[in-house]
């Protein structure tokens, strides 16, 4: 393998982790963001124990660490009654099963946390207002192309910028993002305006017919995040999108009275169609790779999205320090991915049908959540939360 850098399209989480993991494995790197500054404007995420292995491995975690909030529990109650039906217990208990320790954080301070941790490394060079349209295989070299007709020469090129991808087509052909039939709301208001009936300090997650709702504390104990998820349809203009005031109570009527007054709280929402990406033919191709959600884009009712990026980076940059040349990494890391990925893709849409239950079944679905008790829960997330850098697959 030459010493020509490696080109990364795409500055968001997957695109610097991408850059962190192969300057670990002593591998120069150009890295290319569209806009004109590093800038993460979603909601807020659920850091599992995998996510902070990876952020390990990639020698970031100490950047992102700081910013997170330690919830003390997960609650899970039902959105019409407001019982509780399960709670799971984090902290110690938590980090002795697992062997690290679960967080929350915004993406902001997440991505905050891999641009510091990308600007102490000298390999890795970063380039904002610089949007890439073409990425191609020359033989010898792998080239990114841009919007104002200029090119740069690399070793591979990563493309790593999103589920609307410009470059997916030169790898997988043209695979658009495939609507899943859910609305997704965000919010973020100061954790001072969240009404006093809501437990701050706990992850909850609300379950309701053809709908719920997920909120906790990010930025340093700043800020609450809260995401609801509808079924229904909406046209795909992006996460910039204002949602109509008063638009998400009315998707939520007959809420319990606490879920209600939490919905009511912050001044204005943000909708985005939920959807994700079918599997693709291929992730990569000779001296192309495609990485994060370009390649594997998901719902996030697992909150493995963004996890899943920096879990591809810790896997892709291993390979590129094992392998001879670009292409056999990159094929490594394709073949050691793809079940992963597509694994937590279908278990997320399958969430969305066990989560927005009604009638019978949502009666059926409280009444196993009580009786199961928090291990069965946690079991069943076992084979995601133990994913370690060495065993990866």
């Amino acid at each position: 393998m030459n010493d020509h850098p490696f080109l990364i399209a795409g500055g968001g989480i997957g695109g610097l982790a991408a850059a962190l993991g192969l300057a670990r494995q002593g591998r120069p790197v150009r890295l290319f963001e569209q806009a004109a500054g590093f800038e993460e404007i979603g909601a807020g995420l659920q850091m599992s124990p995998n996510g902070v292995r990876a952020l390990q491995a990639l020698g970031a975690w100490d950047a992102v660490e700081p910013s997170c909030v330690i919830p003390s529990e997960i609650h899970m109650r039902d959105g019409l009654s407001g019982a509780l039906l399960q709670r799971i217990r984090l902290r110690k208990p938590f980090e002795d099963r697992f062997g690290a320790p679960y967080r929350v954080c915004h993406r902001a301070d997440l991505l905050a946390g891999l641009v510091a941790a990308a600007r102490r490394d000298f390999r890795i060079e970063l380039n904002t207002g610089a949007r890439a349209t073409i990425m191609e295989d020359t033989g010898e070299a792998a080239r990114l192309g841009f919007a104002d007709g200029g090119f740069v020469k690399g070793t591979a090129v990563v493309a790593a910028d999103g589920i609307r991808s410009a470059l997916r087509g030169a790898v997988a052909g043209d695979v658009p993002a495939t609507p899943r039939g859910v609305i997704l709301y965000r919010a973020l208001m100061p954790l001072n305006r969240v009404p006093p009936e809501i437990e701050a300090d706990c992850v909850t997650l609300w379950l309701c017919p053809g709908a719920h709702v997920v909120h906790y504390a990010v930025s340093s104990w700043r800020n609450f995040n809260v995401v609801v998820a509808v079924d229904g349809t909406l046209p795909d203009a992006g996460w910039k999108t204002p949602a109509h005031p008063g638009e998400v109570p009315k998707r939520l009527a007959g809420l319990c009275g606490e879920l209600a007054l939490l919905l009511a709280a912050p001044a204005g929402w943000m909708r985005w169609p939920g959807a994700d990406l079918p599997p693709l033919p291929q992730w990569t191709k000779g001296r192309l790779a495609l990485l994060g959600d370009a390649a594997h884009a998901t719902l996030p009712f697992l909150a493995q999205g963004a996890v899943m990026a920096l879990e591809d980076a810790v896997v892709m940059s291993r390979e590129v320090a094992r392998c001879h040349d670009a292409g056999e990494a990159f094929r490594a890391y394709e073949a050691q991915r793809r079940g992963r990925t597509a694994r937590v893709q279908e278990q997320s849409r399958s969430m969305a049908r066990v989560y927005h239950a009604s009638g019978l079944l949502a009666a059926g679905r409280n009444l196993t959540l009580r009786l199961s008790g928090p291990s069965f829960a946690l079991g069943r997330l076992e084979w995601i939360y133990r994913w370690t850098p060495d065993n990866s697959g």
